[in-house]
């Protein structure tokens, strides 16, 4: 029977087709939509899952002293690495015992046993299977031949190179360069993340830790193509790691090199200045440790060996050792006194003792020195004579004038360590010891005894301002010039101070830190006792500032040797040994 659009029914189909159509035509514009507009998104979306995102570790830059040798850099490292994907089985327990396999396999081939646990291999496993496993590094000519020589059957192994720390000079300037560890590569902060990052070097104390971001440069970045399970399947370089900046220092090798020789076999300290621009020429302490016993990490039992040593062989004395100056702050007493008013013509007759309530500090010559000028109190260190100039200035004084010098706080130095020491008063002794400053205190105080501590920079720098007249930040970057102020002190003040402090050197307890020196020398000794009962010790030290006979050239120096006899025989003489290797010796024994 025929049907059309004018019998009943008919209009209804039409209607309902129509809509199935239009119904059709939807679901197929849809799939388009999907199956092939959105391929890209999500082929692009899939992408993105399967790839991780790795920062590289850049070269660490060179540490260099001021005539550019190299006191820090870097080698090349030979490392074999395990790929894991060649070892991909079922389970994971399985992938563990072919990778511990195939590495024990590789062992015998290469002719040296393995450093890797099972554990070591779970934990690649699970925080970075995508990434090649070091097994071995350092690995030696020999053990590299035996690897290419069987390299076809030894899978998923690679040949590769990393750097690590060289220090070229060993001990040399230890405490002064550091060390670097091991950490995670990062760039800039608010960067992107990071699935992974390689490990670099990382400053961990000394001019390494100071100037960590200077040296280590600029992180790489790299993807790697993952698969399900998270193996790698290859790898792209997106940003090329840039190397670390040299860091050329104000240190002087062979200034450097003449104190460690003199500190050999102390325990001590030394500090080598430029008064006029504050660059740190030599800092030294000791005992100190080699550098590259620290490559390519500090181990564990190396770092308990060394922090538990009673020599304290981590300890940088030059900058972190507070010590009682002795009779080195009598220059400082003596500028406090001038400053006050007192005249630098002042007279003190020494009768081999100073007496006050409860307390008697004795000279060095027991009969006294009788009538005693500034000079010849300075060149004999007359306890007695100091005693009476500094209770004559008062302790306001005399702590104005050892401010001035740069005594009681840091130093502003570019280096991790800076200790402030202290110049007490009243205040600082009751917090402290919760008991009242005393008159002997003061006169304590005034040869360099009691509670007052100094670092040997410190003493290098204050000398330093008495034969400048200008205080400077020390600074231990090559041609850098730390910033400088005035100290107060008038001329005639400093100009009393030093005729002294050159009769120390001339025929004084100082006479031999200037031995044969061809420089104009100006200095003093200290001795200071410390400890009590049968744990008495004495510190020896020596401070001087030098100036070249033709006026191009100056230093000054800091020098403290512990458990030393006193500073004219222990000190002195290791001092004018530093500063002959500066200047050179003079054609006469004298220093005129």
């Amino acid at each position: 029977m025929r049907h059309d659009a004018t019998m009943p029914g008919g209009v209804t189909c039409l209607a309902v087709a129509a809509l199935m159509a239009a119904a059709l035509l939807a679901i197929v514009v849809r799939l388009k939509e999907e199956q092939v507009n959105s391929a890209a998104l999500h082929g692009f979306e899939m992408g993105r899952q399967s790839e991780r995102l790795i920062q590289t570790a850049a070269a660490r830059g060179r540490i260099l002293d001021r005539n550019g040798v190299v006191l820090a850099e870097n080698r090349l490292v030979p490392v074999i690495a395990f790929d894991a994907l060649a070892c991909q089985k079922k389970t994971w327990n399985e992938t563990a015992r072919a990778i511990r396999e195939a590495i024990d396999g590789a062992a015998s081939a290469i002719g040296r046993r393995s450093p890797v646990s099972d554990d070591d291999i779970r934990r690649h496993m699970k925080k970075a299977l995508p990434r090649p496993m070091t097994v071995w590094r350092d690995v030696t000519p020999d053990e590299a031949a035996r690897f290419f020589e069987h390299e076809k059957d030894l899978p998923g192994f690679v040949y590769l190179a990393s750097f690590e720390r060289r220090y070229p000079l060993g001990s040399l300037a230890a405490h002064a360069i550091g060390y670097v560890g091991r950490d995670r590569a990062h760039g800039l902060p608010g960067g992107e993340k990071f699935d992974y990052a390689d490990f670099e070097m990382r400053g961990r104390s000394g001019l390494e830790y100071y100037y960590d971001s200077y040296l280590r440069g600029v992180p790489g970045e790299k993807t790697v193509r993952v698969d399900a399970r998270g193996f790698a399947r290859g790898e792209e370089t997106l940003v090329e790691p840039k190397k670390g900046l040299d860091l050329v220092t104000s240190l002087d090798v062979s200034i450097q090199a003449a104190v460690e020789r003199t500190l050999e076999g102390c325990k001590g300290a030394c500090v080598v200045l430029d008064p006029e621009t504050g660059e740190v020429l030599a800092m030294a302490s000791a005992p100190g440790y080699d550098l590259s016993s620290f490559v390519p990490v500090l181990g564990k039992d190396l770092y308990r060996r060394l922090s538990e040593d009673p020599a304290l062989p981590l300890l940088n004395r030059a900058v972190g050792g507070t010590y009682a100056p002795g009779s080195t702050f009598k220059p400082v007493t003596a500028l406090a006194a001038i400053s006050s008013g007192i005249s630098p013509d002042f007279t003190f007759e020494c009768e081999g003792v100073f007496s006050l309530p409860g307390m008697s500090i004795r000279c060095t010559r027991t009969w006294g020195h009788g009538e005693m000028s500034l000079a010849e109190a300075m060149r004999e260190s007359c306890n007695p004579y100091f005693c009476r100039l500094g209770m004559d200035a008062g302790l306001d004084n005399v702590r104005e004038a050892a401010f001035a010098l740069g005594l009681g706080g840091p130093s502003g130095v570019d280096f991790p360590v800076d200790a402030a020491g202290v110049v007490p008063d009243g205040d600082w002794k009751m917090k402290r010891y919760s008991t009242q400053w005393f008159p002997g205190d003061l006169a304590q105080m005034s040869i360099g005894q009691g509670m007052l501590l100094v670092t040997p920079l410190q003493m290098a720098r204050a000398v330093a301002a008495i034969g400048t007249g200008r205080l400077v930040v020390p600074v231990m970057r090559a041609g850098e010039r730390g910033a400088s102020a005035g100290t107060g002190f008038s001329g005639e003040a400093l100009d009393a101070v030093r005729a002294a402090m050159r009769k120390s050197v001339e025929n004084g307890t100082g006479r031999k830190g200037a031995e044969g020196v061809d420089a104009y020398v100006i200095g003093k000794t200290g001795t200071a006792e410390v400890g009590s009962l049968s744990n008495r010790r004495k510190n020896a030290w020596f401070i001087a500032y030098a100036v070249s006979r033709g006026g191009d050239r100056s230093v000054a120096l800091a020098i403290v040797v512990e458990n030393g006899e006193s500073g004219g025989s222990t000190a002195a003489p290791k001092a004018g040994a530093i500063l002959r290797s500066v200047f050179g010796t003079a054609k006469e024994a004298e220093n005129v």
